[in-house]
């Protein structure tokens, strides 16, 4: 029998109006935990037409016009460096992620556009999409174009920030994410600007300048400024590419670039690709690795890949912040141009050149980056691998047993040397061709014997290294150039083309016979020496001989200071590194005997006619890469920001202009590598061993208006911190990582667009409701008779 509580003891009422309040507490404590786990999302939720110091901290004062992109300080086309920042993709938690089975597809339930940008349950609705719609890419390849293109908004939040503390704009007039100006002007496009002051009538457009630019933005931005006082800028987080230059001046719109590099905060652990790597448990990434992967097998893959980045930018706000496209490259070009080994740390980087396709590749994308860069990479590790006497090849009908080291047979390196020394020959014969310019200029050339006979001896024919051009700077070396040379001597061959029975010219003088075999190497020379250093087809001889200089190096500073291709150098042991390529060393050389047996060509002159076979042996040799150091002095009036360049490249492509361009720009000096002819524009790519950088805790923004006022893309983006890493505009000593461990946090970071889990509030709300229902309940129990 229940006693009411008024006859109770005081003691006892104590008691259970305590455990009445302990359970009215643990009720809201069980709902107020359910509110607090997404709290992160709710403030990171997208706040539009914002004062821009309220949405980023740390903004210091307010700037002054001249101080301002278009001021005397900061002008058209100005250029600087400003902080790198962090910033994370939540799609590289997938990177690993096996393809879903049909029962997986079959199984989900709602469109991808209710799910957040980057998220498992996105990316699977995203690939059951893309299957179910006709795409023909299997899940890796597919799933590792989808990854990179999902941190858009987190990239471009980080870069908004830095260039808001930068250019200080503080104060009530500078309002960020702006929606409002461009219906205010009826500009008939629905434009966000990143910032707008409408005091000073300026709006700015913050741009990574890896993705293309929007005609329909700049249409209305140019809109905007038709007959009235307003100014748009681009503000790029790298150097825009000529063809983006073109198209800002073609609508009117100007540009200034604070240089910050993003650095990928969660790089997948494993990325599956093991070019570079001299540990297997050691995996690389960076910008190479990621834009080679990316770059497809054919022009198909190529057109492909930017479809989907197309595709996948409407899914986040930040179009304009995408990764670079890989069919902007021209990777036929890529070669190495930098490596570091730091013997105390083990770390080591690396860094490649290669040209940029005009108008980032827009009609004929290109491809093929993986090969190449597999390439390059199996090639240096077989350098360092094997002894420097084993890296020849020759093609002599006289020695048909000596075509290449059996051992350097089993890679790639050792079959881009021989095919090379074949086509050598091949180029050749096609200059002497009577029916070319240079042929026929050569046979009128040559001199006759009185019987009117052309004659002229046999000769070897070889490629060789010119001394490269490096910078030794400590624990890193750049290269600078890398020239090979064409090589000619007399030389007897005793093997003779089938069926001929007799030398016309074994009783020419010899004085005659010797001048026109010394034209012979004074004509061609030249000619093949440009071919080798310049033409697509020698493009892998190329690339090869950049890693045979890198490799040297290693070799050389691993006698004194082991580094973390010790237990690489002189192992002996290619096996980890097989020609990727089926080939056969004897059909090379059987090829080779089917040319000098056939005539190519024929010469008619006054006297008859002739016909001429190819008796010409060589090779390739690379038993040596002789260097010439670069002073430090003309280093750094040569080559003044290269340093900084390279070490950004390492966690972001970089671009760079050509010729005139490089000079206006102030990136005289960073153009390294083999461009062809029309090239505007190059890249660096670079990597090294991949490091998780660990965030520092930051505090939370103060929450503001989350809805924006008109339509805008409404998909929620990744979620980076904004985390400032120190820049080394320097370049310094030593290797870099992939991801520095070190770095200040910013405070504070953009928002997300939209919740990721709506359901969480309504459920909180009924907890709390439920939560005092069951206290009230229990009071009546307990009071009732």
């Amino acid at each position: 029998m229940d006693v009411p509580r008024s006859n109770l003891p005081r003691p006892d009422r104590r008691r259970d109006r305590l455990r009445d309040l302990l359970g009215l507490a643990a009720g809201l404590a069980l709902a107020i935990t359910v509110v607090l786990v997404p709290v992160g999302e709710v403030e990171a939720a997208p706040r539009f037409d914002i004062q821009c110091d309220e949405l980023i901290d740390g903004i210091d004062g307010i700037a002054g016009d001249d101080d301002l992109p278009g001021g005397k300080n900061v002008p058209a086309g100005h250029k600087e460096k400003i902080p790198d920042y962090t910033y994370e993709n939540p799609a590289e938690a997938y990177r690993n992620r096996a393809a879903p089975t049909s029962a997986e597809l079959d199984a989900l339930q709602g469109e991808y556009k209710s799910f957040p940008a980057g998220s498992e349950d996105h990316m699977l609705r995203r690939w059951k999409e893309y299957t179910t719609s006709g795409g023909e890419w299997e899940w890796e390849r597919w799933r590792n174009t989808y990854i990179p293109n999902m941190a858009n908004d987190s990239r471009g939040d980080g870069f908004h920030r830095n260039v808001g503390r930068r250019l200080k704009l503080g104060g009530p007039d500078w309002m960020c994410e702006d929606t409002q100006l461009a219906k205010e002007k009826n500009l008939g496009y629905d434009r966000r600007y990143d910032s707008v002051n409408r005091a000073r009538q300026v709006a700015y457009e913050l741009k990574s300048g890896g993705s293309p630019l929007k005609l329909d933005q700049l249409r209305a931005d140019q809109a905007l400024m038709r007959g009235s006082g307003w100014r748009v800028y681009y503000v790029f987080s790298q150097e825009p590419l000529p063809g983006q230059i073109r198209l800002m001046n073609q609508h009117g719109v100007r540009y200034v670039v604070l240089e910050s590099t993003a650095r990928l905060q969660n790089p997948a652990a494993n990325p599956g690709n093991s070019s570079m790597s001299p540990d297997p448990n050691r995996p690389t990434g960076g910008a190479a690795k990621d834009l080679a992967q990316r770059s497809g097998r054919t022009a198909a893959d190529a057109r492909e890949a930017r479809r989907l980045a197309d595709d996948f930018a409407n899914d986040q706000r930040r179009q304009g912040f995408g990764p670079r496209r890989p069919g902007g490259i021209d990777w036929t070009s890529l070669e190495l141009h930098y490596v570091s080994d730091n013997p105390q740390t083990k770390d080591f980087g690396y860094a490649f050149s290669a040209a940029e396709l005009p108008d980032d590749g827009e009609a004929e994308p290109g491809y093929g980056g993986e090969a190449a860069l597999d390439l390059s990479s199996d090639a240096l590790f077989t350098w360092l691998s094997l002894d420097q006497s084993q890296f020849w090849v020759n093609l002599n009908p006289d020695t048909p047993e000596s075509i290449i080291d059996p051992q350097f047979a089993t890679t790639d390196a050792g079959r881009v040397l021989l095919q090379a020394d074949l086509r050598f020959k091949e180029t050749q014969n096609t200059y002497m061709d009577p029916a070319t310019e240079h042929g026929k200029a050569f046979w009128d050339s040559m001199e006759r014997t009185s019987d009117g006979l052309i004659c002229h001896g046999s000769y070897r024919m070889w490629v060789e290294p010119e001394p490269a051009t490096v910078r030794e700077d400590g624990d890193q070396l750049y290269i600078l150039d890398a020239p090979l040379a064409a090589r000619y001597e007399p030389m007897d061959i005793d093997w003779r083309p089938p069926g001929q029975v007799e030398d016309l010219c074994e009783d020419a003088p010899q004085d005659v016979v010797d001048r026109n075999t010394q034209r012979i190497a004074d004509t061609f020379a030249p000619l093949l020496e440009q071919r080798v250093n310049t033409a697509p087809e020698y493009s892998d001889l190329r690339r090869v001989y950049t890693s045979r200089v890198a490799a040297q190096w290693l070799k050389e500073r691993d006698a004194e200071r082991p580094g973390a291709f010790h237990d690489v150098i002189g192992s002996g042991d290619v096996s980890a590194w097989p020609a990727r390529t089926a080939w056969d060393p004897q059909d090379v050389f059987d090829e080779y005997l089917e040319q000098l047996s056939t005539p190519l060509f024929r010469y008619e002159w006054t006297f008859g006619e002739m016909e001429y076979w190819m008796d010409i042996v060589g090779g390739v040799t690379l038993p040596d890469t002789p260097r010439e150091a670069m002073p430090a002095e003309q280093f750094q009036q040569a080559h003044p920001t290269l340093p900084a360049t390279v070490q950004s490249s390492l966690y972001d492509a970089v671009s760079v202009p050509l010729a005139a361009q490089a000079a206006q720009a102030g990136r005289a000096g960073d153009a390294v590598g083999t461009f062809a002819e029309g090239a505007e524009s190059m890249a660096w790519l670079g990597g090294g061993p991949i490091v998780q950088i660990a965030p520092e805790p930051t505090d939370p923004p103060d929450p503001g208006p989350v809805d924006p006022p008109g339509p805008v893309p409404a998909n929620p983006p990744g979620s980076g911190t904004g985390a400032q890493a120190p820049a080394d505009p320097s370049g310094g000593s030593g290797s870099r990582t992939v991801a520095q461990r070190t770095g200040a946090a910013w405070g504070g970071r953009l928002p997300a667009t939209g919740f990721s889990d709506p359901w969480i509030v309504p459920t909180a709300l009924g907890l709390i409701v439920v939560g005092g229902a069951l206290v009230l309940l229990r009071r009546r129990a307990r009071t009732s008779p």
